[in-house]
C-alpha cells in the first residue's frame, strides 16, 4: 500500500471520461486531497451575496480522475473515509429560483461564517456543531460527453451524504476502466436534505483509502462507524410534518412550518432560519403507505437551539 498527493490543480467542473487521469494507484493505496470549497474565488470571505459572483459552470471543484488499477466494470470501489479537516471558513445560501422552497425566497441570501472553534454560530444561542464530509465522490457513470455534476448518478457522484464522516465507508459501482473517481464539493456541516441548496461549504482536506473489491452492487452503499447524528443528537429534537398526496408538496409543508417554529423560540430571521434548516435540519419519510396520503417529517435538534426543552 502507498500514499499519494493528488496534484490539487487538476480540478473538473463536470463528470468527462475523456481528460486523463490526475493519478495513477493500487488498490490498497491512499490519496490527500486538498479540496477547495463550492465557489472558490466566487464568493468574498465575510460578506454577503452582494460581493458574490456565481458563475454555476464552475462553481463545483472536482478532483480527480484516480485511475485504480485493477478496477473493471462491474467491480465495486471501496473508499474508506480516512481524514476530513475543514478548512478556516466556510458560507452558506439561498440562492434564487433553487432549493426546496424558492417561491418563498426569491431572494438572494449569503453569510460567511469562521470555522475555527468547532462550531458556528447562527444567531444568539443558535450553534451548529461542524460534521464534516464530502458532498461528491463518486465513479465516472460510463456515459460519453459532458455529464453535468449537480445530479447524482449510478456512480454515486453529487450524493451530499451527510453520513460520510471521518471513519465511514463508501462503496461505489464501478461503470469504467480504472473506477475514474473524483471528489469534492466539502461541507463542514449539512442535515439532511440541504434544504435551501447549499451546505457550509468549505475548503477540505481529505484522505481517502481505496480497494477494489471484485464483486458487483446495483447502487451505492456505505457503513457509519457511529450513531447517525452523534454530534447534535444529545438533548432531543423538535419535529414538523408534511402531509400530502405529494412528498415533494410534504417536505416543503414541513420545512415551512419548521422555519415559523425556529422564528419564533430564537428571533432568527427567516433566511437565517431556513439556512439553519439546511445546516442542521433533517428530512425524514416518516410514513409512506397509507392511501396515497404520505407524511414527510422534519426534525431539529434541540442542542442546536441552545435548549433541552421542547
Amino acid at each position: 500500500m502507498a500514499d499519494h498527493v493528488i496534484d490539487p490543480t487538476r480540478i473538473h467542473h463536470a463528470w468527462d471520461r475523456s481528460l486523463e487521469p490526475a493519478l495513477t494507484i493500487q488498490s490498497g493505496d491512499s490519496v490527500a486531497f486538498e479540496l477547495t470549497m463550492a465557489g472558490s474565488g466566487q464568493v468574498v470571505r465575510g460578506a454577503g451575496f452582494e460581493s458574490t459572483s456565481f458563475d454555476l459552470d464552475t462553481v463545483y471543484n472536482l478532483v480527480g480522475p484516480v485511475f485504480v488499477e485493477g478496477a473493471e466494470r462491474g467491480d465495486t470501489l471501496e473508499v474508506e473515509i480516512v481524514e476530513l479537516t475543514p478548512g478556516e471558513w466556510g458560507w452558506c445560501g439561498v440562492l434564487a429560483g433553487f432549493g426546496l422552497l424558492p417561491d418563498d425566497f426569491p431572494d438572494a441570501y449569503l453569510r460567511t461564517f469562521e470555522l475555527g472553534g468547532g462550531t458556528i454560530v447562527v444567531g444568539p444561542g443558535v450553534e451548529v456543531p461542524l460534521d464534516p464530509f464530502l458532498g461528491t465522490m463518486g465513479t465516472h457513470p460510463d456515459e460519453d460527453g459532458v455529464i453535468s455534476v449537480f445530479p447524482p448518478h449510478k456512480g454515486g457522484g453529487n450524493i451530499d451524504a451527510r453520513h460520510l464522516p471521518q471513519g465511514a465507508t463508501l462503496w461505489l459501482p464501478v461503470w469504467c476502466e480504472g473506477a475514474l473517481f473524483s471528489c469534492g464539493d466539502p461541507h463542514a456541516a449539512q442535515g439532511d436534505g440541504e434544504v435551501c441548496v447549499a451546505a457550509l461549504e468549505c475548503d477540505m482536506h481529505a484522505v481517502l483509502r481505496f480497494h477494489v473489491r471484485k464483486e458487483t452492487i446495483g447502487a451505492p452503499r456505505f457503513r457509519v462507524p457511529s450513531p447517525l447524528t452523534p454530534a447534535t443528537d444529545t438533548h432531543g429534537h423538535l419535529g414538523t410534518m408534511g402531509i400530502s398526496p405529494d412528498l415533494m408538496e410534504g417536505a416543503k409543508a414541513a420545512v415551512r412550518e419548521m422555519i415559523d417554529v425556529v422564528v419564533d423560540r430564537t428571533n432568527l430571521t427567516r433566511e437565517d432560519a431556513y439556512l439553519l434548516c439546511s445546516l442542521a435540519g433533517d428530512l425524514k419519510i416518516l410514513e409512506i403507505v397509507d392511501a396515497g396520503v404520505w407524511n414527510v417529517g422534519f426534525t431539529m435538534p434541540l442542542s442546536v437551539l441552545g435548549s433541552g426543552d421542547a
